[in-house]
């Protein structure tokens, strides 16, 4: 799909980093009354360099109390292996999700949710160093990245993030931020944005609760997606409303996340949320 002045077209060239990253993934179904798709794609600047999609996602299901857990994170680009850290983080931080649901709690503790991701983003250095010291500072400027979390149990929603991966409900036409708004920065590390695993403790959490209104759809994305869309009164927020009044199919999903618009080349990462009502 190409939204106002198209990028320029070329051959991508394949990634080269380790371990193997795709240009794209895509994912979706259903679960507990609520319909889901995500895509992670390769912005055209890492596919002209052949770089790696510092972005990532993961989706986990909590079927004792029907909770979807979704997770989007973006690597922050002066880290080196900020592709693993995105990984790293939105696999930990789902499953320290799920381990409090698991003990009953019926609001997330958002705070040791991102600790424990932090945590992990320093194990992987102490482990890839071999040096068991490393420390947060160290693991920082190599594994650097955002984190956006949510919790889904019908109509109800909560959502946390540390950095500037956006979540919005998108209603009709309007969106609704509700946290980690993103910032106009160079992505480089003391480049204004905040991540993980260097962050200010469970007080640099943003977090909301809210109920998902029938007809409306939760949004996650990075900030690739997040700074075209604006605040959504643009063509690219006309389209996407447009083309989110329903579920499209998994691939048709990816393909209209990789949308083509002029200057606009960071990798984009965008997991919706439908309810019952969809």
């Amino acid at each position: 799909m190409t939204i106002g002045e198209p990028s320029a077209l070329f051959e991508p060239r394949l990634a080269t980093a380790e371990p193997y990253r795709p240009d794209t993934v895509a994912d979706g179904g259903v679960a507990f009354g609520l319909t889901v798709r995500a895509a992670s794609v390769r912005g055209l600047s890492k596919r002209y360099a052949g770089g790696p999609r510092q972005d990532d996602i993961c989706l986990r299901l909590h079927a004792a109390s029907g909770t979807l857990i979704a997770a989007v994170a973006d690597g922050v680009s002066g880290a080196s292996r900020s592709d693993l850290g995105a990984a790293l983080a939105v696999r930990y931080a789902t499953s320290a999700v799920s381990r409090q649901l698991d003990d009953g709690c019926e609001s997330v503790d958002w705070g040791p949710v991102f600790e424990q991701a932090a945590w992990a983003l320093v194990e992987e250095q102490r482990r890839a160093s071999g040096v068991g010291s490393a420390g947060v500072e160290e693991a920082a400027g190599f594994l650097a990245t955002t984190l956006l979390v949510a919790a889904v149990q019908g109509p109800d929603v909560q959502v946390a993030a540390v950095g500037d991966s956006p979540a919005f409900v998108l209603a009709g036409k309007e969106y609704d931020a509700l946290v980690g708004s993103p910032v106009c920065a160079d992505g480089l590390l003391g480049g204004g944005v905040e991540s993980l695993p260097r962050f200010g403790g469970a007080a640099a959490v943003e977090s909301v609760r809210r109920r998902l209104d029938r007809g409306a759809v939760l949004l996650l994305c990075t900030d690739g997606l997040a700074l075209p869309l604006g605040d959504g009164r643009g063509e690219v927020g006309v389209a996407l409303a447009r083309e989110l009044a329903r579920p499209p199919d998994v691939v048709d999903f990816a393909r209209l996340l990789d949308f083509s618009r002029s200057t606009y080349d960071d990798d984009r990462s965008l997991i919706a949320v439908w309810g019952a009502a969809a």
